[in-house]
């Protein structure tokens, strides 16, 4: 009995190398990592001209802020530089990324608080570009702001996160530092209030609670 054999598909060979929504689907990855890069290659050559800037401010308060700044902008540095590193598109394993912003954070810090340990704790998860924004911003607002606020001379910072439930995630920032002042209100600090702003960005509320044996600020994220 012959065989009746399929008529061969346009352009031969693998059927999925020849269909175009593969091929669509390709070229939209590589666009995506070429603006990846690009983004990547902006944020540091931003970062490098405002550091040229940083030894010409001479008060205290308006250098603090500047500071501040640039760590914000490091923050999506480091994210863009993991990602393209990654290849994965649009997703980043959040414990790396934690750590080299910590890193980053502890070494932007001036005098002996830059000695103080960070310590970072991650159950192995990943996230997208969206939700690892805010929350990489957040992380850097909450460790610098122990760093600076929370410490006569020496402690420790820990940041940890872990799964919270089906499809969510836990960050959590503590120091053994000094408490906040009672009725402390944090729409007076720039820095909370943007974290603040950032946890409601990720569905949640930033949890703060201080005591005698520090201060610990929590917030859950979407997965």
């Amino acid at each position: 009995m012959p065989v009746h054999l399929p008529p061969d598909r346009p352009g031969g060979g693998d059927g999925e190398a020849d269909d175009p929504r593969m091929a669509r689907i390709r070229e939209l990855e590589s666009e995506l990592r070429e603006l990846q890069h690009r983004a990547k290659n902006s944020l540091q050559l931003v970062l490098s001209l405002l550091k040229l800037q940083t030894g010409r401010i001479r008060d205290p308060d308006a250098r603090a802020a500047y500071e501040q700044t640039l760590v914000r902008i490091e923050a999506l540095a480091i994210l863009y530089r993991q990602l393209h590193e990654a290849g994965s598109g649009t997703h980043v394993a959040l414990g790396r990324y934690v750590e080299a912003l910590c890193d980053t954070v502890k070494a932007g810090t001036p005098g002996g608080l830059s000695t103080i340990p960070i310590t970072v704790t991650a159950e192995p998860m990943e996230v997208g570009l969206y939700e690892a924004m805010p929350l990489g911003l957040i992380v850097a607002e909450l460790v610098s702001n122990s760093l600076h606020h929370a410490f006569p001379d020496q402690g420790w910072v820990q940041v940890s996160l872990t799964h919270a439930g089906e499809q969510r995630g836990r960050l959590v920032v503590e120091d053994n530092g000094r408490p906040l002042p009672a009725g402390f209100d944090t729409t007076v600090d720039d820095g909370l209030m943007l974290a603040e702003a950032l946890a409601a960005q990720l569905g949640d509320t930033l949890v703060t609670e201080t005591d005698s044996t520090g201060t610990t600020a929590a917030v859950n994220f979407p997965l």
